[in-house]
């Protein structure tokens, strides 16, 4: 039987399409075609998960962004279909935090990503190194001594976002936590979040090294002014993952060379080197007339080396399938970055990634978070703890109503 693939973003739908062209996959099934379809974010999202609270109407495979997957684990029965059995003994080869656990609910995996989403921190090497300043950093005490120097009336080292709750999510689990617990109880008034999150508040009200990013109304996180900020020279520093910085590489490319990165300085909660932020998995439905093919495709795309190294080459998508680290692209010094070896820090440091913790009201959770967190801690309303203890009531109530 023929299959149907939706995805919402073109690079991803090439990626999948490139699995069902290759070997590992025509192999198997030589007499299987398959229907890609792309639709908008939103409407993507939407329509799959009417389809499945229908009974009728949905694909065989879908790309699943991370934000998205808990609108698929409300209530008592998951619409996808269970891939742990099948992944066998490929969990060994993979980094879990980034490959699995985003959509796995239960002690059950339901889609499998293939991006290894290990963040980092960049900067303008050229810039710090003029002012003087010892480089790599060790502790978030040397940026901030290496912010104070280079900040100006027009220029500060960060751009933190006040409308997202990406920064903050972030730096609390290089602080050791995350928004739920392994059992899907709310956990953002953690002492580790709590410090987190007055940290950013800090760096732009009390430390004066960061200012607010800039941002518009359809883009919280990445908008042409916000890069644009960068190119100004406004902003010299940043973290986050590799989607982030391929902005940099796109829409900053006069600074080629300029930047370098390292891993996350010590100093906040447990001081981890690194945290995940972002990913889509592909998972197959439960209406799905050939699982078997299905599977096949989704292990061609995320489970061999030809697959993600496919990935690699088309969007700089750093794999989460570890053998894929042998081939020579992955050690690649990066032009962008000053010939650092991007590939060899993020496989050294991703053993550190820490557990995604899922919930199905994860989604709404963010959300209240940047409204009633983000915003007003960054905007200097309101302090990090009381903002982040009111939170809990806020997300037991939504538990209770999803």
């Amino acid at each position: 039987k023929n299959l149907e693939f939706w995805g919402f973003d073109e690079g991803r739908v090439d990626f999948a399409r490139a699995a069902y062209k290759s070997k590992a996959f025509k192999s198997k099934h030589g007499d299987v075609t398959v229907n890609f379809r792309i639709l908008p974010y939103e409407q993507m999202h939407n329509k799959l998960l009417t389809a499945l609270v229908s009974g009728e109407g949905a694909p065989d495979i879908a790309d699943i962004e991370i934000s998205r997957f808990s609108l698929f684990i409300k209530g008592d029965h998951v619409p996808l279909l269970g891939l742990k059995k099948r992944m066998g003994d490929d969990i060994n080869d993979i980094y879990k935090p980034a490959a699995v656990d985003p959509w796995s609910w239960k002690g059950e995996i339901y889609g499998v990503g293939n991006e290894l989403n290990t963040v980092v921190m960049a900067y303008r090497k050229d810039i710090l190194e003029s002012a003087g300043v010892k480089l790599p950093f060790e502790t978030w005490d040397d940026v901030i001594a290496a912010g104070k120097k280079v900040s100006t009336g027009d220029r500060k080292m960060f751009a933190i976002h006040d409308l997202s709750f990406g920064d903050h999510y972030m730096l609390m689990q290089e602080a050791g936590t995350a928004y739920f617990d392994a059992n899907g109880n709310y956990n953002g008034d953690d002492p580790r979040s709590i410090e987190a999150m007055q940290f950013l508040h800090d760096l732009v009200y009390k430390y004066k090294i960061a200012g607010i990013a800039p941002a518009a109304a359809n883009n919280n996180w990445a908008p042409p002014q916000y890069m644009a900020s960068f190119r100004a020279e406004k902003f010299i520093a940043t973290w986050g993952p590799p989607w982030h910085l391929s902005y940099f590489i796109d829409q900053v490319p006069d600074q080629e060379g300029k930047w370098t990165v390292q891993e996350l300085p010590e100093g906040l909660g447990d001081s981890r080197p690194t945290a995940n932020y972002g990913g889509t998995g592909q998972a197959i439905t439960e209406q799905s007339g050939n699982p078997q093919a299905s599977w096949d495709l989704i292990k061609a795309a995320n489970l061999t080396k030809e697959g993600v190294l496919f990935d690699f080459k088309a969007r700089t998508a750093y794999p989460a399938y570890k053998p894929a680290y042998d081939d020579p692209a992955l050690a690649e010094p990066s032009d962008y970055f000053g010939g650092a070896k991007i590939g060899q820090i993020y496989s050294d440091i991703a053993d550190a990634l820490p557990a995604f913790r899922q919930s199905p009201v994860w989604a709404d959770t963010t959300l209240a978070i940047q409204r009633d967190v983000i915003t007003p801690v960054m905007s200097n309303k309101t302090d990090a703890k009381t903002a982040l203890t009111e939170m809990k009531g806020t997300v037991e109530d939504l538990q209770k109503n999803q």
